[in-house]
Formats: C-alpha cells, sequence, structure tokens
C-alpha cells in the first residue's frame, strides 16, 4: 500500500517537474538572452524533425485516440476511485494536448509544452496500466 503511494506520488511529481520546467523557460527566455537563442535555435530544429506539419496532424489524432479510449474505459471500468481519477486526468491531459497543438500560440518555449504534455500523458498511462493490473497469485 505505502509502495504504491509512493510510486503515484512520485509519478504525480515528474508529471509536474516536466510542465514546471517548461513554464521556467518560457519565463526565462523573455529575461536571458541565452536562454532566449537556446530555444530559438530549438525550434528551428524540432519544426525540422519532431514537430513537422505531419508528425503534428498524427500527434493531434493520438491525442483524439487517447482521449476516445480514456473515457471508454472509464465508463467500462470505472468502479475505484483511483482509477476514475488516473483516467480522467489522462483524458484531460489529451485534451490539453489537442488544444495546445490546434492552438499554436507564439511561445518561446511552445515545443517544450508539447513535449511536456507527451511526457505527461506517458506517464499517465503506465500509472493506467499499473493501477489496472491485478496481482494474480503465483
Amino acid at each position: 500500500m505505502i509502495k504504491r503511494f509512493l510510486f503515484y506520488l512520485m509519478m504525480l511529481m515528474l508529471q509536474f517537474s516536466v510542465i514546471i520546467l517548461a513554464i521556467v523557460l518560457e519565463d526565462l527566455s523573455s529575461e536571458k538572452m541565452g536562454v532566449a537563442r537556446y530555444l530559438l535555435f530549438k525550434k528551428q530544429e524540432f519544426e525540422a524533425s519532431f514537430f513537422t506539419p505531419f508528425l503534428m496532424n498524427l500527434y493531434t489524432s493520438i491525442f483524439v485516440i487517447g482521449t476516445i479510449i480514456c473515457l471508454s474505459i472509464l465508463m467500462i471500468k470505472g468502479k475505484s476511485r483511483k482509477i476514475i481519477i488516473s483516467l480522467l486526468f489522462a483524458a484531460i491531459a489529451n485534451l490539453v494536448g489537442i488544444i495546445f497543438i490546434r492552438s499554436n500560440w507564439q511561445l518561446a518555449a511552445y515545443h517544450f509544452f508539447l513535449i511536456g504534455i507527451f511526457i505527461v500523458i506517458a506517464f499517465q498511462y503506465v500509472g493506467i496500466v499499473f493501477s489496472t493490473l491485478k496481482r494474480r497469485p503465483v
């Protein structure tokens, strides 16, 4: 019981730290020239590799499918409070990812926010898998 609580607490801290890191980079981009240059360099690098228009459409499709899957699992297996909270948080993170991709805000750390959202969703999916798996006696 305590191990699971510590596992969920650690995952929650990692998820929020990734988003906080992107917020700090965005804040420092207006104050520090080196951070602004780094973010501009990474923007050009990311747009040429990981965030091409085709891949952005693919990421949007993945987020939509993830939202549908989370909500359908919520309707089917939404019995325990822990699973309900995890699935709702994953669905909300997917929706935030869709909104973030489609809104195309002019942020200096835009790509770092997207990477942070991807990491948060990946951690949520791992948490959902671990919470839905039941221990079987050997």
